[in-house]
C-alpha cells in the first residue's frame, strides 16, 4: 500500500510540475528564414500574391500524396484550403498586399490541432540589385501548447528553407 501511495504522490507532483512549467514559457512563437534571389524585387514579388504559384514551391505538401488543395482567387482576400493525412487541414488567406514589398497571410489550422498564425513574405532589395525574400511566421500559443514553442523552429524551419530554395529556383529559372 505504501508503494501505491508513493507512486500516486509522484504522479500528482509530476502533473503539477507539467501544469506549472508553461507559466515560464513564452506565449508567443516567431521564426524567420530568408534567401537571396538573383532577380529584382518586382520579379521576385510577382508570384507571391498567387496561391496557385505557392503550390509549386509549398514545402509542406511534399511527401503527402493524400493532400488536396483548393485555391480561390488571386491577390488580396484569395485563399487556399488544404487537407492531407500528413499535412493536416487548414486555410490560408492573403489579408494584406503591399506591392513589391510584403504579403500578409492569416493561417487557420483545423487538424491535427486548432490554431491560428500569421505568415509574412517580405521582399527587400539588396545593394547589388538582387532581392532578399524573408518568410516569417508568428503564432500565439495557448497555455499547454507553449511546450511546442520549444521545438517549432526546428520542426518548421527546415520546411521554410526548402520552400525558399524551391522558390529561388523558380524565379531564377524563369529569367533564362
Amino acid at each position: 500500500m505504501k508503494i501505491v501511495k508513493k507512486i500516486m504522490t509522484a504522479l500528482v507532483v509530476l502533473i503539477l510540475i507539467l501544469l506549472y512549467i508553461p507559466r515560464h514559457l513564452s506565449p508567443h512563437f516567431a521564426m524567420s528564414r530568408s534567401i537571396v534571389i538573383k532577380a529584382p524585387v518586382a520579379e521576385v514579388f510577382q508570384r507571391l500574391p498567387d496561391l496557385n504559384e505557392y503550390n509549386k514551391w509549398n514545402p509542406f505538401a511534399e511527401g503527402d500524396t493524400s493532400q488536396n488543395t483548393q485555391v480561390t482567387g488571386t491577390g488580396l482576400n484569395s485563399s487556399m484550403t488544404w487537407k492531407g493525412k500528413n499535412s493536416g487541414e487548414g486555410k490560408m488567406t492573403i489579408s494584406e498586399v503591399e506591392s513589391n514589398h510584403k504579403i500578409k497571410i492569416n493561417m487557420e489550422f483545423y487538424e491535427p490541432m486548432k490554431g491560428t498564425g500569421v505568415v509574412y513574405w517580405i521582399t527587400v532589395p539588396t545593394a547589388d540589385g538582387n532581392t532578399e525574400l524573408k518568410w516569417t511566421y508568428d503564432q500565439d500559443l495557448p497555455y499547454l501548447n507553449r511546450y511546442f514553442g520549444l521545438v517549432m523552429d526546428r520542426m518548421m524551419g527546415k520546411h521554410f528553407e526548402k520552400g525558399l530554395v524551391k522558390y529561388k529556383a523558380i524565379v531564377e529559372g524563369s529569367q533564362k
